[in-house]
C-alpha cells in the first residue's frame, strides 16, 4: 500500500501544471504506441507501481499487482503490450481531472484520472476500464520520472478511489 500523503499546498502555479500535463501526454502515448522501453524511462530506476485491480486487469493478467524497479515495471508492460499486438488491439490511455500538488521536497504528488479506450481489429471501440492514478514525481535532469504510481481500478471495492481514502489522508482533492 502507498504511503499517505503529506499536507500539501492545494495546487501548484500554471507553469508546472503544465509541464506535468506534458509529461503525461508523453507518458501515455508512448505506451500507447507500444514503445515500452521509452515508456519505462519514464519511470525511476527503483519505482514502484501498484495496481489495485482485478487479477484478469494487471496488465493483462501477466504481472503482480506490485512491481519494484523500472525493469520490472518494463517487463509487465511489454507483456501486456505483445497480446495486445498479437491480437490486433489498439489501446488508448486519456487523463483527465489532474491535480498537481509540490512538496517540500521537490517532488510532485499527482492525482488524476484515466479511460482505458481499447479497439479492437475491425471492431467498434469499446471502454476497456476507468481508473484514478496516484503518482509521485521526482525531479531528473529537466524533466520528470515517476517515483510511486498507485493505480486503482475504478471496479475494485475498497480502492484508493473511494471516500474513505480521501477521509484517511484528511482532504480532499476537489
Amino acid at each position: 500500500m502507498a504511503p499517505p500523503l503529506p499536507e500539501l499546498p492545494e495546487t501548484a502555479d500554471g507553469r508546472l501544471y503544465a509541464e506535468i500535463q506534458r509529461f503525461y501526454a508523453r507518458q501515455v502515448r508512448l505506451l500507447g504506441e507500444g514503445d515500452v522501453d521509452r515508456w519505462a524511462l519514464t519511470f525511476a530506476e527503483d519505482a514502484v507501481f501498484e495496481q489495485e485491480a482485478p487479477a484478469d486487469k494487471v496488465f493483462a493478467g501477466n504481472a503482480p499487482p506490485v512491481r519494484t524497479g523500472r525493469a520490472a515495471i518494463a517487463a509487465a508492460a511489454r507483456g501486456a503490450v505483445g497480446e495486445r499486438r498479437a491480437d490486433g488491439r489498439v489501446r488508448r490511455y486519456l487523463i483527465g481531472m489532474l491535480t498537481v500538488r509540490p512538496a517540500p521536497d521537490g517532488a510532485v504528488h499527482t492525482r488524476y484520472d484515466a479511460v482505458l479506450v481499447q479497439t479492437p481489429q475491425g471492431g467498434p471501440c469499446e471502454l476497456h476500464l476507468s481508473t484514478t492514478g496516484r503518482d509521485e514525481l521526482v525531479r531528473h535532469d529537466d524533466g520528470w520520472l515517476v517515483r510511486h504510481r498507485v493505480n486503482s481500478h475504478d471496479s475494485v471495492a475498497g480502492s484508493h478511489t473511494g471516500t474513505e481514502q480521501e477521509e484517511h489522508h484528511g482532504r480532499s482533492d476537489t
